[in-house]
């Protein structure tokens, strides 16, 4: 029975995204916030370092197959950390309930801050360049060497920093994000229209 609850809350907490997945609740982090290239530079040293498992200095399509699933591993031990609130190594009904009334007002939260409006989670597949991606994306992360270095990943990140800051100030803000996930979206529609041109 207890090994049925935990699979429930698995799945459930799997379905619900990352609520419970989290840290404790604290300050969540500004997506508004403005971002430098310093930063962008840190962001990409921490990534790379969670993929390059070997420390050879290169990520490769199995280190970062082999990152993935350490992480889901950690994910769904915390998962469970979360569900057993009295730490006897069992699920109870109870605490399955508990947890789901926890995310579910999680949620509502979250979905009151975005204006109600519903998150378009899973809706298109693994991120650009995501650990573990596979096809396309993967080839542009990995490329025909197979690796990606440090540099590279940092080259990568800075270009499309450059990319998106309009006025060369070193600077990202929250404006400037915003007018390049526009222009990536026409571009995506554009694309999209060409396709179904020559398809049609």
């Amino acid at each position: 029975m207890n090994k049925l609850i935990l699979l429930a809350g698995t799945a459930l907490l799997a379905l619900a995204g990352p609520a419970l997945a989290q840290p404790a609740p604290g300050p969540r982090a500004d997506r508004n916030a403005d971002v430098t290239r310093q930063q962008v530079i840190a962001r990409v040293d921490q990534r790379f370092a969670r993929l390059d498992l070997d420390h050879d200095g290169r990520a490769t399509p199995e280190e970062a197959r082999q990152a993935g699933e350490q992480r889901r591993a950690e994910r769904a031990g915390r998962m469970f950390e979360r569900l057993d609130l009295n730490r006897d190594g069992s699920v109870s009904r109870a605490e399955f309930d508990q947890a789901r009334s926890q995310m579910r007002e999680q949620r509502g939260e979250r979905r009151a801050e975005r204006g109600g409006r519903r998150g378009m989670r899973g809706m298109h597949g693994p991120r650009r360049g995501a650990p573990g991606a596979r096809g396309e994306a993967g080839q542009r992360m990995f490329g025909e060497q197979g690796f990606v270095t440090r540099e590279q990943m940092r080259e990568r990140a800075l270009a499309r920093f450059d990319r998106l800051d309009a006025n060369r100030d070193g600077t990202l803000t929250a404006a400037e994000r915003q007018q390049g996930r526009q222009q990536m979206r026409e571009r995506f529609r554009e694309r999209m229209q060409e396709r179904r041109g020559r398809e049609g």
